[in-house]
């Protein structure tokens, strides 16, 4: 008796992941589970979604450069930056990460996109940054 197969047809594929997303496993070298990309079933955009949390600044900014250039070649429509609330950063120096994504973004990313928010309370809030792509 030969092994049973599973086949899917591209209905099923494509709406499993428009319901569950995709996980870019090979996102960096690293296969860094950080950046995630989904599709929002509400407003049909599709966005890619880094979590730069327990970085350091040098590491955090070769991410984002990374996160940008995929979201660039791919189509991406919004890039979500979580960053945190800087809890740990030095109190003196104030949120380490937030700062460092707001300077790229205001100096070096600013052709790449249209505009930034502070990202909504389901999204991270004051925590991450959503980033709507050119």
């Amino acid at each position: 008796m030969s092994p049973k197969k599973h086949s899917r047809s591209a209905d099923e594929i494509l709406a499993h992941i428009e319901q569950y997303g995709i996980e870019q496993k090979d996102a960096s070298p690293q296969n860094d589970k950080r950046i995630s990309t989904k599709r929002n079933r509400r407003t049909k955009t599709h966005r890619m979604t880094i979590d730069l949390h327990g970085l350091h600044a040098d590491e955090a900014q070769h991410r984002l450069r990374f996160a940008f250039e995929r979201c660039r070649s791919t189509g991406m429509q919004e890039l979500l930056i979580v960053h945190g609330y800087g809890r740990h950063s030095d109190p003196s120096e104030g949120p380490v990460l937030k700062k460092l994504v707001r300077d790229l973004l205001d100096y070096d990313f600013k052709p790449y996109y249209r505009d930034y928010r502070v990202a909504a309370a389901r999204d991270g809030g004051d925590g991450a940054t959503l980033v709507y792509m050119r």
